[in-house]
C-alpha cells in the first residue's frame, strides 16, 4: 500500500456514498465532499515555517466527512517538515459518513503502524461539532488547542433557536449559515500562530449577516490567502461563490496574498480591498483589471441617498397574499409585475401570456402591499439559470399601466425617490438605468457579491456619480434609444471620463 493507493481508497469508498444518494438527500445533509484537487489547493496555503519549533502538532477537522483532508494534512507534515508526532482530533456528526471515515483512517493508521518514527494519533468522534465543544465552554472562554484546523464545513441554514445558534449568540444574526458559526467557533479554538484553512461560501466577506463574524475575525485574527475558483457555484447545490480563505491567530502584517485558478496572483493590503469600512466587507478580486475597475469606481462621491435615491425589495408575497387573481388588472385590482416579467436590455413582458400561465397578473386594490404607480427603475433580485449578467432591469414609467396603483413581487427590486409623495424623473430613471447596466458597474457588482441574490444593502454602500451626471447620461440613452451594455457603458465613459 501506498500513498497513491490510499488517495484512492479514499476517494472511492467516498464516491460509492455519493451515488448511492439522491441530489435532494445530499442537498438536506449538506454533503459536499471536497474534490482531491481542491484538497491540495487548501494544503498549499499552510506555511509549516510557523511550526519550527515545535516537535508535535495538534491538528483539528471539525467537519471531516470521509477524511480526505486529514489524509492529505499528514502527509504534507511528514513530507516537508521535520515534525513526527501528530494528533489529530476529527468530527463527523453523520452516522454513515462516520463508518467510512472510520474505515479510511483504518487504513491510514495501518499505513504508518511499522514505522516507529512517526506517532500518529487520530481521535475520531462521532458528534455533532459545536455542541460539543460550546457545551464545554462558553463562547468567550473557549480556549486554544489546535495548531492547524483545516475544513470543509456544511453550508446550510438552520433556525436562530437552534442550539447551535444559540450556543454562538455572540456570531450569530438572524438565521445563521451553519458555516459561519463552524468558522467562528474554529478560530476560536486556534493556538496562537496557528493557521486556519476552510473552504467556504464567499458571503461571509460581505453583508450584515455576518458583520458579527467579520468584527469577531478582524479582532483577533489575520487574514492571510483568498483563493477563488472559476466556476461561481463549486458546488452543484450550493448557490454561492466558494473560496478558499486561510487564518493567522494573532496580528500579521496587513498584507493578504489573493490567487484565482492557476491565472492570477498578488499581493495587496488588506485596506485595498475593502469597499465598506464600517462593516469591515471586502472584494475577492480575480484579476488586475477587476482591482482597476474597484478603484475606478471608488472614485464616485455619492450614495443612492446622497441621490435622493432609495431602493426596496417589492412588498408583495404571494402565498402570504389573500387578494391575487389570474385575471388581468381593472377597476378592482392593481397590476402585479413578477421577476420574469423584466428582461434584459430594458424590456418589460408583463403583457406575454405565455410566460405568465403560472403567475398572478393583478392584486386587490385592498391590500395593504401595494405601492403607488410612479416611475420606477426596477430589477430581479435573484438571477436566473438564463441570464447573462446579475443586473436584469427596466424602466417602468406611470404611463405603463392605467393604474392608481402597483403590486410588486419580491423576487423584484426597485429605485424609487426617497420621499415616497414625490416621483423620480424619467431623466433619473434612465440615469440610474445607464449607471447600473454599465460593464463597469456589472464588474463591480461581481466583486461585491458572492451570491445570485441582489443585496439591498450593497446597492446602499455602493458609490454613484452625481446628480448632474446621472440626469446627464439619462437625458443621453433617452436620445439614443439603446439600452444595452455596451450603449450604457460608452454613455457612462462619456460623461465620467475624468474618472474612469
Amino acid at each position: 500500500m501506498n500513498k497513491k493507493f490510499l488517495y484512492e481508497i479514499f476517494t472511492i469508498n467516498q464516491n460509492e456514498y455519493l451515488e448511492k444518494k439522491s441530489k435532494g438527500y445530499l442537498k438536506e445533509k449538506s454533503h459536499y465532499f471536497t474534490p482531491q484537487s481542491i484538497v491540495n489547493k487548501m494544503i498549499d496555503t499552510i506555511d509549516l515555517d510557523n511550526f519550527k519549533a515545535k516537535k508535535s502538532i495538534r491538528i483539528l477537522e471539525p467537519s471531516a466527512g470521509g477524511g480526505i483532508l486529514i489524509l492529505a494534512i499528514v502527509f504534507y507534515i511528514l513530507e516537508y517538515s521535520d515534525i513526527k508526532e501528530i494528533d489529530v482530533d476529527a468530527y463527523e456528526i453523520d452516522e454513515e459518513v462516520f463508518k467510512i471515515l472510520e474505515a479510511n483512517i483504518c487504513h491510514l493508521i495501518k499505513y504508518f503502524k511499522l514505522d516507529k518514527e512517526i506517532n500518529l494519533r487520530i481521535n475520531l468522534n462521532n458528534s455533532n461539532f459545536i455542541c460539543e465543544k460550546a457545551k464545554q465552554w462558553d463562547f468567550k472562554n473557549i480556549k486554544g488547542g489546535y495548531d492547524i484546523i483545516i475544513s470543509n464545513p456544511p453550508y446550510k441554514k438552520i433556525n436562530k433557536t437552534c442550539y447551535e445558534a444559540k450556543a454562538l449568540k455572540e456570531i450569530s444574526f438572524g438565521q445563521p449559515n451553519l458555516y459561519s458559526l463552524f468558522m467562528a467557533l474554529s478560530l476560536q479554538l486556534l493556538n496562537e500562530n496557528g493557521i486556519y484553512i476552510v473552504l467556504s461560501p464567499r458571503n461571509y466577506l460581505s453583508g450584515m449577516y455576518n458583520k458579527k463574524l467579520r468584527e469577531f475575525i478582524f479582532s483577533k485574527y489575520t487574514l492571510i490567502k483568498l483563493h477563488s475558483f472559476y466556476n461561481r457555484n463549486f458546488f452543484k447545490y450550493v448557490n454561492q461563490e466558494v473560496i478558499i480563505s486561510t487564518f493567522v491567530r494573532g496580528e500579521g502584517n496587513q498584507n493578504i496574498s489573493i490567487s484565482h485558478n492557476d491565472k492570477f496572483e498578488c499581493n495587496v493590503s488588506l485596506s485595498s480591498i475593502i469597499f465598506d469600512q464600517e462593516n469591515n466587507s471586502l472584494i475577492v478580486p480575480k484579476s488586475f483589471r477587476d482591482i482597476e475597475i474597484f478603484n475606478k469606481m471608488l472614485r464616485f462621491d455619492n450614495t443612492i441617498k446622497d441621490l435622493h435615491v432609495d431602493i426596496s425589495v417589492g412588498p408583495v408575497v404571494q402565498f402570504r397574499e389573500n387578494f391575487l387573481s389570474p385575471e388581468i388588472y381593472n377597476e378592482e385590482y392593481a397590476p402585479l409585475l413578477v421577476a420574469k416579467d423584466v428582461a434584459e436590455n430594458n424590456i418589460m413582458y408583463f403583457e406575454r401570456k405565455n410566460s405568465r400561465k403560472t403567475h398572478k397578473k393583478s392584486i386587490g386594490n385592498n391590500s395593504k402591499q401595494l405601492i403607488n404607480n410612479s416611475n420606477y427603475v426596477v430589477l430581479r433580485k435573484v438571477m436566473a439559470k438564463d441570464d447573462n449578467d446579475i443586473i436584469v432591469s427596466a424602466i417602468l414609467t406611470k404611463e405603463y399601466f392605467n393604474h392608481e396603483y402597483l403590486g410588486l413581487d419580491n423576487n423584484l427590486l426597485y429605485f424609487h425617490n426617497k420621499d415616497k409623495n414625490k416621483e423620480l424623473t424619467l431623466d433619473e430613471c434612465y440615469g440610474i438605468y445607464c449607471y447600473i447596466n454599465s460593464e463597469y458597474f456589472k464588474q463591480y457588482y461581481l466583486l461585491i457579491n458572492s451570491t445570485h441574490t441582489i443585496n439591498v444593502t450593497d446597492f446602499k454602500n455602493i458609490k454613484f456619480p452625481s446628480v448632474e451626471s446621472i440626469n446627464n447620461m439619462g437625458k443621453e440613452i433617452r436620445n439614443i434609444g439603446v439600452y444595452d451594455k455596451k450603449t450604457c457603458t460608452d454613455i457612462l465613459l462619456k460623461e465620467c471620463n475624468n474618472l474612469l
